[in-house]
Formats: structure tokens, sequence, C-alpha cells
């Protein structure tokens, strides 16, 4: 009769050896919680830009440069630009003054097409010096506009986008711009 007490007692201990024995059951993973799209991870997801269309842009730039007791002088600087694409003109005059240094004439220009006007992205630096005066005169007379505009445009009609006066005098300068598509 002592065998079955004995036998019971090996039997729990059989199981209880073959319970501790499996591996634990996985436990549940807590859900992520969602977070925000990282700002590279939305621009992978944005449609490549549109490619630009098959037509150019003329840009005509004017620059009018008014100065009291003289006439007007006139610059005119034109560039054609693929729609979406970069242009730029540069023209550099060395002054061999008192102290030298270049006078710059530069235009930068991105159109965009959108129907029949033109989205237009224009930077413009141009330089002045008096070549009458001489010496110390020559070298104070130097100025030099700096203008970054972004101006939607229709295209063939000219646009007086900006007139800005020299601080240190009645000088006035001008800039008169006219886009037109050329398919």
């Amino acid at each position: 009769m002592r065998t079955k007490p004995m036998l019971a007692v090996l039997s729990v201990a059989l199981a209880a050896s073959t319970l501790l024995a499996q591996e634990p059951a996985p436990k549940a993973s807590p859900k992520p919680h969602p977070t925000a799209e990282k700002p590279e991870a939305r621009r992978d997801k944005e449609p490549p830009p549109r490619p630009g269309q098959l037509a150019n842009v003329r840009i005509d730039v004017k620059i009018t440069d008014e100065r009291t007791g003289q006439p007007p002088v006139s610059k005119l600087v034109s560039l054609t630009v693929a729609d979406r694409r970069d242009g730029f003109v540069r023209a550099n005059a060395a002054d061999s003054g008192p102290i030298p240094g270049t006078i710059p004439l530069n235009v930068d220009a991105s159109p965009v097409i959108d129907g029949t006007h033109i989205r237009l992205s224009l930077g413009l630096q141009y330089g002045w010096i008096d070549a009458s005066a001489s010496g110390e005169a020559r070298h104070s007379s130097r100025r030099d506009f700096q203008q970054r505009l972004g101006l939607v445009l229709e295209s063939g009609k000219t646009v007086q986008a900006t007139q800005s006066v020299d601080p240190l005098n009645d000088r006035r300068v001008s800039l008169d711009v006219t886009a037109t598509i050329v398919r």
C-alpha cells in the first residue's frame, strides 16, 4: 500500500518538473504609441517636383539710374531661361581708380510658368561709380544696389518692380521687368 502514495508523489513531481521545464509564454508586447512622422519621412512621400514645360521665358530687366542734373542712364539685361530652371548674367567692370575694385551688374532669374502667368524669382546686384570724379570723391561715389524679388508677371507685360533711392542723395534707381513665354 505504500506504493500508491509513492506513485502519487512521483506523478506530481514529474508533472511539476515538466511544467517548470517548459519555456514561459511570450509576454504580450505593448502596442507602440503612434508617433508623428519625421519631416524626412514626409519629404520622401511627397511627389517629386513637376518637370518644367518645354518652353522658355525671355526675361528683360531694365535698370534706370536717375541723378540730379544728369540725364537718366539705362541698362538692359536680357536672358532666356527654360521653365523651372535657373539662369544668370554676370558682368563686372574693373575700376582702376585710387582704390581698385570691380563694379558689378549681375542678374539671377528662376521662372515658373503657370498658365499665362510667370512666377519669377529675380536677384539683382548693380554697382555704380561716378567716372567723372577723381581721388577720394571717386571712391566715395560708389553705390551698390542689391535686390531679391519674387514676382508674378503676365506674359509680355512690363512691371516696375522696384524704385529705390540712394540714402545719401536724391539719386533714384528703378527696375522694370518683362517676362515673356517663348514656345
